[in-house]
């Protein structure tokens, strides 16, 4: 290549290169352009001004909403268990208290009964002996009879005064203290007695 020749050709690559850097920038402008184009415009408010793009919702599969529901099933299941478990042993315990008190109660009334039969059974041996000690002193003289009667404590002297015959206690009476017949007299009158004339 001649001295002349070679401007030439730098000028025509300086040209070429020129035309190439614009082309590379035409395209690169172009290519924003296309992008910008292509962003979703965010949705604006009432007033007119942009308003900020709410995140969309994440989707939920169909298993994924089949399992939450098995899940809460589960759990609503294990609850009514344990509920049951709990009325079961309150059950139990009530049961178990009956029963304690059932057998209080059982024990109570066989008490209550050995304590009457043995009241009534003490009643009639009482009965039994005054029965003996009004027919002993019946059968004695009123002079020995009043003589023991004058002695005696006034409840055991009326309970058996009490009981005698009318003619046996009229004889005991006449052969007894004034003061002692006196009393018995008035004791016998409350309590409801014919009481028969003292000699």
């Amino acid at each position: 290549m001649t001295i002349k020749a070679r401007p030439k050709f730098i000028s025509l690559l300086i040209v070429c290169l020129c035309v190439f850097g614009g082309l590379k920038l035409l395209g690169v402008y172009f290519s924003f352009s296309g992008a910008e184009a292509q962003l979703p415009t965010p949705p604006r408010a009432a007033d007119g001004q942009q308003s900020p793009a709410s995140p969309p919702s994440p989707a939920i599969a169909p298993g994924e909403v089949e399992r939450r529901i098995l899940e809460r099933l589960a759990a609503r299941r294990a609850a009514l268990e344990e509920r049951e478990q709990e009325v079961a042993l309150r059950e139990t315990v009530i049961a178990a208290a009956e029963a304690k008190l059932e057998k209080r109660f059982a024990d109570f009334e066989e008490e209550r009964a050995q304590i009457t039969a043995l009241r009534e059974e003490r009643e009639a041996a009482s009965t039994e002996e005054i029965e003996a000690l009004v027919s002993a002193y019946e059968k004695m003289k009123a002079r020995d009879a009043a003589a023991i009667f004058n002695e005696l404590d006034d409840d055991v002297m009326l309970t058996v005064a009490s009981q005698m015959r009318t003619q046996a206690l009229a004889g005991v009476l006449a052969e007894m203290a004034p003061v002692k017949a006196r009393s018995l007299t008035m004791m016998l009158a409350d309590r409801g007695r014919d009481v028969p004339a003292a000699e």
